[in-house]
């Protein structure tokens, strides 16, 4: 994972300047893709008891996921539906992490999860909004 995300900073630059929109769709993409084929072999939990480390797992790919595509900068005409997808993408974190602090606080598995879909669900519908105006569907939630 380390090596996709190097290779996507490397294709970016240093993000001064916007992309062209035909890059930073196929950049996006690239790094959505590479986060859904690591998150795809996370296996589902079991039981409920098992909801937490799902979720860390999760974290762990979708962090760097979200990092990698703060780096691209978006073309002028693209640039408010990529910051509207960048923040729904972080406001979910923030909602996977909150979920993660509970259940490691005790907080009933069932009961979190439900809840955190309830936060998500959205969230996912504004982020994918934006990801279909960009035309990007490997980022699709």
């Amino acid at each position: 994972m380390a090596v996709a995300v190097c290779a996507i900073l490397a294709l970016a630059g240093c993000g001064s300047s916007s992309l062209s929109a035909t890059a930073l769709r196929n950049q996006a993409a690239e790094v959505c893709t590479t986060a859904n084929r690591l998150t795809a072999a996370i296996p589902t939990p079991r039981s409920p008891a098992a909801s937490s480390a799902f979720l860390r797992r999760g974290l762990a790919v979708f962090e760097p996921e979200l990092a990698s595509l703060r780096v691209l900068s978006a073309p002028g005409d693209l640039d408010q539906a990529y910051a509207v997808s960048l923040d729904a993408f972080a406001d979910k974190l923030q909602a996977l992490s909150l979920a993660i602090t509970r259940m490691r606080a005790g907080a009933d598995p069932r009961t979190t999860i439900a809840g955190l879909a309830h936060r998500l669900a959205p969230l996912d519908s504004k982020e994918n909004r934006a990801w279909r105006a960009l035309e990007i569907p490997a980022c699709l939630s």
